[in-house]
């Protein structure tokens, strides 16, 4: 049960990361620091023993607690440069709740695995806004980190894609470097 909650909290958190991983490779234009969306999360610090806490904080200029529908035309428009091609009217898939809790579940989960290296993932949706596949093009020094994050993204519910009006089958990416 413990590892289901794990694989749950972690699945909840991944979605979020691509956002600021492809931000910090440059593949996402920068915002200037008040116009960024900031997030801090607290964690106490137990590899020491000690209780005070350590903050990690993040930026991206997605909205990381709001679906796709709530983003600005800005936001959207940034959104779809992730992909190479995107006809006018066709929309990526998104998770449905956005991407913070995907985020937090991978943040929590590096506390414990401590991984190096880069989640690089390719999430396969299908019309219905289930994700059915992940592919994994990045490395990482602990394999169960990848795994985790996989299981997350496949637990994920996402708003499908639409092609030509109609929801579609369509890749998510997900990206995200770990550092321990």
């Amino acid at each position: 049960m413990k590892t289901y909650k794990f694989c749950l909290l972690v699945a909840a958190s991944l979605s979020a990361g691509g956002v600021a991983h492809a931000q910090a490779q440059g593949l996402i234009p920068q915002q200037s620091s008040e116009m960024a969306s900031q997030q801090v999360l607290h964690e106490a610090s137990a590899d020491t023993g000690t209780l005070l806490s350590k903050g990690l904080m993040w930026d991206s200029i997605f909205p990381l607690n709001k679906p796709y529908a709530e983003f600005t035309p800005k936001q959207k428009e940034d959104f779809l440069a992730l992909y190479e091609s995107m006809k006018p009217g066709d929309e990526p898939p998104f998770p449905v709740e956005g991407m913070k809790s995907i985020f937090n579940a991978l943040k929590k989960a590096q506390y414990r695995i401590k991984a190096r290296g880069e989640l690089n993932l390719a999430v396969s949706v299908d019309p219905t806004g289930k994700a059915t596949k992940v592919e994994d093009y990045g490395y990482t020094t602990k394999k169960e980190m990848t795994e985790l994050a996989g299981t997350l993204l496949l637990m994920t519910k996402f708003k499908p894609a639409v092609c030509d009006g109609k929801p579609c089958a369509m890749q998510f990416p997900f990206k995200l470097k770990l550092r321990s």
